[in-house]
């Protein structure tokens, strides 16, 4: 029978610490190859709107080419969940999905994603006369 031995102790502690791999902010924003997909056909009009936003957002620079056949599968069954005609099991595929691609706080959490960093140098501008100040960098005292 298992589990028949003492119960562990209420103060343990682990000897090593456990390890998931490090936080990246993502690199950019949207899709990154390219123009943005071709939706799905016969799809609702909100399930064509979500594959947009979807491919605009942050999360989606992590995605590459190969994510496309599944990304599609994804919205097949947004679109059903959108029309209230997901059984269970797709219900719960689904929620898997969306977990496994990043598309929700669990899934970024999980793979360690962070939106693009607010503090992220600009593209420079191009200026008409360069000043001699130009390479000095603003610092808060």
């Amino acid at each position: 029978m298992a589990g028949t031995g003492r119960p562990p102790k209420q103060d343990r502690r682990r000897a090593n610490a456990p390890v998931r791999g490090e936080w990246k902010p993502t690199p950019g924003m949207g899709w990154q190859h390219g123009p943005i997909p071709e939706c799905p056909d016969g799809l609702m009009v909100t399930s064509r709107e979500a594959w947009q936003v979807w491919m605009r957002s942050w999360f989606a620079a992590h995605w590459t080419q190969d994510d496309l056949p599944i990304l599609r599968q994804v919205i097949r069954l947004f679109d059903k969940v959108e029309r209230n005609d997901a059984s269970s099991a797709e219900l719960t595929q689904y929620r898997q999905l969306l977990d496994s691609y990043g598309i929700t706080p669990k899934g970024q959490q999980d793979r360690r994603w962070t939106p693009p960093k607010a503090d992220a140098p600009a593209p420079a501008q191009a200026t008409a006369t360069k000043s001699k100040y130009a390479h000095l960098k603003v610092v808060n005292g």
